[in-house]
């Protein structure tokens, strides 16, 4: 399994250092909207939603990322127009009441929860690859931390009863590790931030990805699946890739709005 990490991760940073950096941004409007359609996918099959319904809607889901490309947001009138489409669906499809809610939740959810929060990767390309390279890196790095320094030191238990296997000294490997991804990065892409702002986005990265990483967990465990699919192997699905970034690209650009006023 270690190994098989290992070999994922040489192969794919360095494809995905050159895509970003390199390729024109449509290209990286592409990767966005791939991720996102496998992510939803993924997550509306933890909750055994119906083949060709979570492909139908995983595909919808890529009309915010495109808006977001266009227009640098998403207008308030598509987030309606698929709230009432998901309830009128419902309505007149299944037609009894029965359960209307549990029904309902995986589509909503998980539009808001992927396609959504991924549109900020977007929002940050637009400021510069390097942002996103930027943000990448400190989570992977961060991850890479807690993973090992769980393994080695790790005794007390973070949240136990949404993921197990992680651990506070997890938690504090991870922190100082996205800390030093963040100054390490900052110097390597001459970034104008101030080393006491690098710091603060090194800690809030690692806390909100650490955080993406247990509400995951959360649902993988209300679903009862182990990964959230079995794509890469060695590291799961795309969702088990992303679910600290989802959380982490909003914190990140809004830092980086909040540190330009």
């Amino acid at each position: 399994m270690h190994a098989k990490r290992l070999i994922v991760a040489a192969i794919v940073l360095p494809l995905f250092y050159y895509y970003v950096m390199y390729l024109p941004r449509g290209f990286f409007l592409f990767l966005i909207c791939v991720i996102s359609f496998i992510s939803q996918a993924e997550f509306l099959a933890m909750y055994k939603v119906r083949e060709h319904q979570r492909y139908l809607f995983a595909l919808l889901g890529i009309i915010p990322i495109c808006m977001t490309y266009k227009y640098n947001d998403i207008p308030t009138a598509l987030i309606t127009v698929m709230l009432a489409t998901v309830l009128l669906g419902r309505l007149f499809v299944r037609k009894y009441p029965e359960n209307a809610l549990v029904d309902i939740a995986p589509y909503i959810v998980s539009f808001l929860y992927i396609p959504v929060m991924l549109s900020y990767f977007i929002k940050l390309m637009s400021i510069g690859p390097e942002i996103v390279i930027f943000l990448c890196a400190v989570i992977w790095g961060a991850d890479s931390f807690a993973l090992y320094a769980g393994k080695t030191i790790g005794k007390r238990s973070l949240y136990k009863q949404m993921s197990p296997n992680k651990t506070i000294e997890g938690a504090i490997a991870a922190i100082i590790g996205a800390v030093i991804c963040s100054a390490l990065l900052k110097a390597y892409f001459a970034l104008h931030l101030s080393f006491d702002k690098t710091f603060l986005v090194g800690i809030v990265l690692a806390m909100v990805g650490i955080a993406g990483d247990l509400v995951e967990s959360m649902f993988k465990r209300d679903a009862n699946v182990k990964d959230s699919g079995s794509l890469l192997p060695g590291h799961g699905g795309i969702l088990d890739k992303i679910d600290g970034m989802l959380f982490a690209a909003p914190a990140l650009y809004h830092m980086l709005i909040m540190f330009s006023q």
